[in-house]
């Protein structure tokens, strides 16, 4: 079974999910934020899967959070964006020999161990050199590269269809994962309330 690296890009917890601000006071997204975080490390840890990780943030909250359960903690080191962030992730683990990468958002509150090995299994296919999955706005939920410089990455709006007419212009081997529980990010109001029973386990005031 191929290794891989999955890479974690977490904003600063105060910063992350700037849209709820109307709804959560800055100590309840820091404390959502901290959670959804916890969660995608917990379901990680529970698939057994042959996966280092390494959560790259600017937040030293965040980094300890990984540290403290024995993963890796890469600051980041300017605010160049999602994209600049994962550039600086990925050239860190090829300095470590990586062969493939996982990249996976820390906003997946219903992210399943089943997702997980879903894409595992398509990614160990060795036809394959990328695989994707969107989230239910047009977004990428994640993306597994091998090597991990086959693509460059491109999140943003719209990402999933950017990524795709780049994969398609290279000529490169990919598959889509889709999945319902993997589709479903927390950006809105709407979705906050739906992963409320998730959030229970850790309750963040104001929002459940």
């Amino acid at each position: 079974m191929l290794p891989f690296w999955c890479v974690i890009p977490v904003k600063p917890f105060p910063e992350g999910k700037s849209r709820l601000s109307g709804m959560l006071s800055p100590s309840a997204r820091t404390a959502l934020n901290r959670r959804l975080l916890t969660r995608v490390l917990d379901i990680l840890k529970a698939s057994d899967l042959p996966v280092q990780v390494l959560v790259i943030s600017r937040d030293e909250e965040a980094l300890a959070l990984a540290r403290g359960r024995g993963l890796l903690g890469l600051p980041e080191v300017e605010d160049g964006g999602l994209n600049g962030a994962l550039a600086q992730a990925r050239t860190h683990i090829q300095a470590q020999g990586a062969q493939a990468l996982l990249v996976l958002p820390a906003d997946l509150p219903f992210l399943t161990v089943a997702d997980l090995h879903g894409l595992y299994g398509m990614a160990q296919d060795p036809d394959v050199q990328v695989v994707i999955a969107p989230s239910r706005d047009g977004g990428t939920n994640a993306l597994c590269l091998r090597p991990p410089d086959v693509l460059d990455f491109a999140f943003g709006e719209e990402s999933f269809q950017a990524h795709l007419a780049q994969l398609r212009r290279r000529g490169l081997a990919y598959r889509v994962y889709r999945s319902v529980t993997l589709a479903q990010d927390l950006d809105q109001p709407g979705d906050l309330w739906a992963a409320r029973d998730v959030l229970r386990q850790d309750p963040v005031q104001g929002c459940c």
